[in-house]
Order: C-alpha cells, then sequence, then structure tokens
C-alpha cells in the first residue's frame, strides 16, 4: 500500500501487523500486512515539510490511540481517536462510515440499523458493500457491525476474517464488562 503523499508506519497489534497511512489532513489507511509482507515504512519525503510533520504526528495520533485500545485501557483514560480521511467514495457510503463511527466501544450494530442511522433503511445490503470498501478498519469500527436478529457475525474483510471479528468483539466486550 502506498498512498500519495502520506506517511506511513508499521503497528503490531494482537491481532497481526498494520501498516497505517496518514496525509497532512489525518489517517486516510489501515491495512492488515499478510505474513512476511515487506515492512519498509515510508515517510512521504516529497511532502512539504509541514505536511509531513503533520502526517507524522496524526500517525503518532493512531498509534497512541491503537496501544489503548488494544491495551484494554482506552475507556480508562480516553485517548482521542485521530482526525480521519474518510473517503467519498459516494454520499451514502460516506454516511454509512460516518455513522459507524458513533458507535460505542462494546456495541454492535446490524447491517439493517446501520444503514438506518445512514439515513435508508432499506439499504443494508449497501451497508455490507461499504463495509468492504472502506480502508480504515478499526478506526471506522466495521467490526461492530453483525447481522441482525441471531444471524451471526456476518463477514469480515480484515486480518484472519471472522475469527479477527470475534477476537475484536470479544476484547471490546472485556473492555466493557472487565475481564
Amino acid at each position: 500500500m502506498a498512498v500519495e503523499g502520506c506517511a506511513e508506519c508499521i503497528f503490531n497489534s494482537p491481532v497481526g501487523r498494520l501498516r497505517i497511512a496518514a496525509t497532512a489532513d489525518g489517517v486516510c489507511a489501515v491495512v492488515w500486512l499478510k505474513e512476511g509482507e515487506k515492512t519498509t515504512e515510508l515517510v512521504g519525503e516529497h511532502q512539504d515539510p509541514k505536511d509531513r510533520a503533520r502526517a507524522r504526528q496524526h500517525l503518532a495520533t493512531c498509534t497512541d490511540w491503537l496501544t489503548a485500545y488494544f491495551s484494554g485501557s482506552l475507556l480508562e483514560s480516553p485517548v482521542p481517536r485521530p482526525p480521519l480521511v474518510i473517503p467519498k467514495k459516494g454520499t451514502f457510503f460516506h454516511s454509512v462510515w460516518s455513522a459507524l463511527c458513533s458507535t460505542e466501544v462494546g456495541d454492535t450494530v446490524s447491517y439493517s440499523e446501520l444503514a438506518g442511522l445512514a439515513g435508508n433503511p432499506a439499504a443494508a445490503r449497501a451497508v455490507g458493500q461499504a463495509m468492504r470498501k472502506h480502508c480504515i478498519p478499526l478506526l471506522i469500527p466495521c467490526h461492530r457491525v453483525v447481522r441482525s436478529r441471531g444471524g451471526g457475525l456476518g463477514n469480515y474483510s480484515g486480518g484472519e476474517g471472522t475469527p479477527t471479528k470475534q477476537w475484536l468483539l470479544e476484547h471490546e466486550k472485556k473492555m466493557v464488562n472487565g475481564p
């Protein structure tokens, strides 16, 4: 993953290594690295120095947030979420991603509920498409979107798929309820 005009870093999490990319405007991508994938960090050397410094600050904020999230301390001493560069791949998708950002740690929302929150209650399938197309998992918590009425967890494209989604949801329950 090389995002034009960004700085990148690698974050080692309990659910795999993550490559994080940020621009001067905020975090624009979080991608799970595959086993053995190259981990060279890029720093956006062609950026304006002020933009590069802002991008690096967003990376630092993001790694602080992820560290608190994975250590389970995010709710005890809140760390600000970094600004996000949410892709505008369509008005509805943008509405879905923005609505999803308002879900709380430990909560889940169904595809149809999220469609309603995004302004189109009949668009549950489109919510599924929005989940597959967004590029900032964890910060846009797509792992919190589940099937309705006891239909199971639903799919997950991050990490190792459904086992990663299940791990994240259980981790959040422990944060909220204690071990």
